[in-house]
């Protein structure tokens, strides 16, 4: 079970009590993280003051008014299973906010002692799950990435890995893998990134989509753990993780997690929000279509945006990947000026749509 407590100094302590769990037996995050802004600014500053005065009813009331979308997000992104709003003197005012919405959270009847799954939550294997994985030539990593695929705790995967027009000998070590869930398409020459993405979607047959890289990894249990969230809310399409950061060596790097922001800083930060662990319904591709080639080392940011415009993106409180900084990686070979570039470009195309 996961307890979501907030504190009076505005942090909410993620508790999980299931010994399998991939968070940390205790995650701190501070209430409205990653949301930049004068708004937010000044509902913390007011959720202060009511913690402290006897004016505590109206400022919370403020607060919690002007912050409302804010405030349901992160509770979101926390996943809880139970909300624990007893220890700040606005804790009512937040019940009110957030109960119509999310009741839930606060019925301690639906939550069976111990046990990692409320019944309230929905779960159904019987869903699909899709993972492309494009492939050019054999990486060191790539065994590593695609034994993550096939060993998640969720078993109805298809993995579909595109050799993107290889020059080496990719071919045999991907038909190498005896496994049915396994399919391999190949371009006769290389396409790039985005190109490969499609052909492995426009192939795909799963009701969840998502893609990964040769050089990164799942947690075991990252795919059960997104379909599980966007099974039991119905309202998102999408829904994105945290991530470890690690090196060639393995070891994770000084900033070793990497945190998920809200979708809204797609457009008000240059900088990709949503990361690498993702899944999202297969209408979102059946809908929107495929990556852009045009896009090329932001094609996914490219799709995010567009993603952004029609559907509801969430992120989640949880490391579920491993991502690896190395010098073979695609965007070590170009210098962050010329990403931030091509970001720019994107987002002034889209603003000019808007």
């Amino acid at each position: 079970m996961r307890l979501c407590r907030i504190t009076p100094g505005l942090d909410i302590v993620i508790t999980e009590t299931s010994q399998s769990s991939p968070i940390d037996a205790s995650q701190v995050i501070s209430l409205f993280q990653g949301y930049p802004g004068q708004k937010v600014r000044v509902g913390r500053r007011l959720l202060r003051l009511a913690a402290n005065g006897a004016t505590a009813t109206p400022l919370a009331a403020a607060a919690l008014w002007l912050c409302r979308r804010e405030l349901a997000e992160t509770m979101l992104a926390c996943d809880p299973d139970l909300l624990d709003l007893t220890g700040v003197r606005w804790g009512s005012y937040a019940r009110r906010a957030l109960e119509p919405q999310f009741p839930h959270w606060f019925d301690e009847t639906t939550t069976h002692g111990t046990s990692p799954k409320p019944g309230w939550r929905r779960f159904d294997e019987s869903a699909k799950v899709s993972i492309v994985l494009p492939v050019y030539n054999v990486r060191r990593y790539l065994q590593q990435s695609v034994e993550s695929c096939l060993t998640q705790t969720y078993r109805n995967i298809e993995l579909l890995m595109v050799d993107d027009g290889s020059t080496d000998a990719a071919d045999t070590a991907l038909r190498a893998y005896e496994d049915s869930r396994v399919r391999i398409l190949r371009h006769e020459r290389n396409r790039g990134v985005a190109a490969a993405l499609n052909t492995g979607f426009e192939a795909a047959t799963g009701d969840f989509l998502t893609w990964t890289s040769d050089d990164n990894y799942y947690h075991p249990s990252a795919i059960a753990e997104m379909v599980g969230f966007l099974q039991t809310y119905r309202n998102l399409d999408f829904v994105y993780a945290e991530m470890h950061i690690i090196d060639e060596r393995l070891a994770a790097l000084p900033s070793r997690l990497w945190q998920v922001k809200p979708p809204q800083w797609l457009w008000a930060r240059e900088s990709n929000a949503v990361g690498a662990c993702f899944i999202y319904r297969r209408r979102v591709f059946e809908e929107l279509g495929g990556y852009d080639s045009t896009a090329f080392l932001v094609e996914d940011y490219e799709y995010w945006l567009r993603v952004a415009r029609r559907f509801r993106m969430q992120r989640l409180f949880r490391p579920l990947y491993y991502y690896r900084y190395h010098s073979d990686a695609l965007t070590a070979r170009y210098d962050r000026s010329q990403v931030l570039a091509k970001l720019r470009q994107v987002k002034r195309r889209y603003r000019a749509l808007a």
